[in-house]
């Protein structure tokens, strides 16, 4: 049942109600100078749509799809270094990951084109802070894994900001590595890093993790809790109707047993939705999957108050228009201590057409044989912003995370292991607690031995908070169990997005290279270039064993022109070629209407799994008001590149108004990401 609801300054006041109730004065609600943290940023660009840009993912993945992900750049430069990033911009790196590195291994950053690296620094080195364009909290180098004694994993998330190009190879060594980064739509101002970037809100998820809560003086907090809570009890903990707002902290005072946080759950449901937003494990909800533990990341934290009672804070914005209602249930066998909850609300000024619904899918079962463990999967646009996930049994942590952004064939987000998606590595992993990911659980400790830990449920997550992965049409995030996910084991998730069920994205048109038809009608025209007849080829991911036929164009240089129709209301176009991965790495400048309009840049180098599907975004100014596209694509040549391919082109445009809705401008700052 509801018990209070408070408005105004929140000084001294005891909030909540019933028994075992906390009193949390004014230091506990607001943060220094009652100014918002700049890591809100981080969350509040949540709320509403992404504008179109993208968030892609290189990483030392086997290029078989097998187990084994190591010393696999993405190809070998003419120096004979290994290459780890090579993108046109305009783009923002915004976190590098790395495990076992040489001790000798050199990171090397090319900037626009340079000839010479601007950086030159020890692989270790950069992760442990000793350079001052990256430094600590940052930039670190910590045991995060015990296999064969500790094993170190280093995180950096310096924002590197980059306007026309950025490459990072390694001398020395390529080890395991993924690296997150922004790409733009070729207009957008970006100035390239130089050390000097403002970086308030990525600092401030550091500082701030861990108990500084959002909460203003002029926000509403309502309060709710009675008693024991017996099986089957159920707490109303919020219920408004026709009124807007935006849900900005729920706190728990909370029983600390087991039972709490596997056998309770929280329900949400915002606008009149048909179906729950969010039906959550309670403790996987605040990232502590099975016990209590002490953890603090930038969206949730946990703290043990007592022996027997837990303090629980959630910190994702959820915005509503019309209702919301959030309820916490007892699914146990036993009564609990009593739950003492407090909602913070804050007005919403968010145009209802731009907003999106903070949604959560749970699962829980057993592993499938040859198929990836589902994290979530929607049509619709919105955020993928995270998950919280327990394994039990069977030796899980060698899979791959998958994400597939808008249907592609191929994983945009393809990483190296499930610990190193936590950003851990050489499971069994210590307990470790940051803005961005946590292990809560030290499973070897709990389970005596390695072997032990096996029958032990771990807890992990990570949340992409530095770099929130947008979707325009679905997301499909998906994880693999083992090295080809050919493990038997017992497996809970609950992902995180924010969601607007309406696709933003939309197919005008399709080119279908190698097909007389297809390429008369589109006025395609290719110099210098040769049909591939018929390749038979398997794209990475989940589906790697399945082979595709398809036949188009290998070209070694010269122009590549075609048209392509488009809806003349757009926020700008997308354009989706299906190449083969198979030669060098391939790139061609990109004209609309004979204006420049950015360079295209695919650097996977794999000559076993084939296919992939990249895309290349056209900003609005060369669309808008236009119900066709003159395409040219002048093929690049020299070093470090080969032949490209075309097999066919799809053609999507973005709804109107993205561009409108409060992202997009910010790309000069490290302060606030697109």
């Amino acid at each position: 049942m509801i018990l209070s609801t408070l408005r105004g300054p929140l000084i001294g006041l005891t909030l909540i109600a019933g028994t075992g109730a906390m009193s949390m004065g004014e230091e506990s609600l607001m943060p220094p100078g009652g100014v918002a943290p700049p890591a809100d940023a981080l969350l509040d660009r949540l709320t509403q749509v992404p504008t179109p840009f993208q968030v892609l993912q290189t990483s030392s993945h086997n290029k078989l799809g097998r187990n084994g992900d190591a010393n696999s750049p993405l190809y070998t430069d003419f120096h004979g270094d290994g290459v780890i990033l090579d993108s046109a911009g305009p783009g923002c790196v915004r976190s590098i990951w790395g495990t076992a590195f040489p001790k000798d291994a050199l990171l090397k950053f090319y900037f626009d084109g340079e000839k010479e690296p601007r950086y030159k620094i020890n692989q270790i080195e950069f992760f442990s802070g000793k350079h001052p364009d990256f430094p600590p909290p940052l930039a670190s180098y910590d045991v995060r894994g015990q296999y064969e004694g500790p094993q170190y994993g280093g995180n950096c998330f310096v924002p590197i900001p980059f306007e026309k190009s950025l490459k990072i190879t390694i001398a020395g060594g390529v080890s395991f590595f993924h690296v997150l980064y922004d790409q733009y739509p070729h207009g957008r101002p970006v100035q390239s890093f130089t050390g000097k970037e403002d970086r308030a809100a990525i600092l401030d998820s550091f500082t701030r993790a861990g108990g500084t809560p959002a909460s203003q003086p002029a926000f509403e907090v309502t309060a709710a809790g009675n008693g024991q809570e017996a099986p089957g009890k159920e707490i109303i903990l919020f219920d408004r109707k026709q009124a807007s707002g935006i849900i900005r902290e729920i706190v728990l005072d909370a029983d600390a047993s087991d039972a709490f946080f596997q056998n309770t759950e929280l329900v949400m449901r915002f606008d009149g939705h048909e179906r729950d937003d969010v039906r959550a494990p309670t403790g996987m909800f605040f990232g502590c999957a099975n016990h209590v533990a002490d953890v603090a990341s930038l969206p949730v934290t946990v703290r043990r108050a007592t022996e027997k009672r837990a303090e629980l804070h959630c910190y994702f914005p959820m915005p509503f228009w019309h209702e919301a209602r959030i309820v916490w249930r007892n699914l146990s066998d036993k009564p609990l201590g009593p739950l003492n909850a407090k909602v913070i609300v804050d007005q919403n000024s968010i145009p209802e057409n731009r907003g999106t619904y903070f949604a959560t899918l749970y699962r829980k079962g057993e592993t499938t044989y040859r198929r990836d463990w589902p994290l979530f999967d929607s049509p619709g646009t919105g955020w993928f912003v995270g998950v919280v996930q327990s394994m039990q049994n069977g030796h899980y942590c060698e899979g791959n995370e998958h994400f597939y952004v808008d249907g592609a064939v191929s994983p945009q987000i393809n990483g190296t292991g499930t610990e190193d998606y936590y950003l851990g590595c050489f499971w069994p992993n210590t307990v470790y607690s940051g803005p961005f990911a946590m292990c809560s659980q030290d499973i070897q400790l709990e389970g005596g031995s390695m072997a032990g830990a096996y029958r032990i449920p771990s807890s992990y997550a990570r949340f992409h908070l530095e770099a929130p992965i947008p979707f325009f049409r679905s997301i499909d995030a998906r994880i693999q169990h083992g090295g080809m996910s050919d493990i038997r084991s017992n497996y809970r998730s609950l992902a995180f997005c924010y969601l607007r069920g309406r696709p933003a994205l939309r197919e005008t048109d399709f080119i279908d290279v190698g097909n007389p038809t297809s390429e008369r009608i589109h006025r395609y025209t290719a110099e210098g270039s040769e049909a591939t007849g018929v390749v038979t080829a398997r794209p990475e991911g989940e589906y790697f064993e399945t082979a595709e036929d398809e036949a188009g164009r290998r070209h070694g240089g010269g122009e590549i022109t075609f048209t392509a129709a488009i809806d003349p209301k757009n926020a700008g176009v997308r354009l989706r070629r299906r190449l083969d991965q198979a030669g060098p790495p391939q790139a061609a400048d990109v004209y609309v209407d004979a204006k420049f309009a950015g360079r295209w840049v695919h650097a996977f180098q794999n000559p076993h799994l084939r296919w992939f599907d990249s895309d290349f975004d056209i900003h609005s100014s060369h669309t808008q008001g236009k119900t066709s596209l003159a395409i040219k694509l002048v093929v690049a040549a020299g070093q470090d590149v080969g032949p490209y391919s075309d097999f066919s082109y799809r053609v999507g445009c973005f709804e109107p108004g993205l561009e409108a809705s409060g992202h997009g401008q910010a790309e000069n700052s490290s302060r606030i990401p697109p």
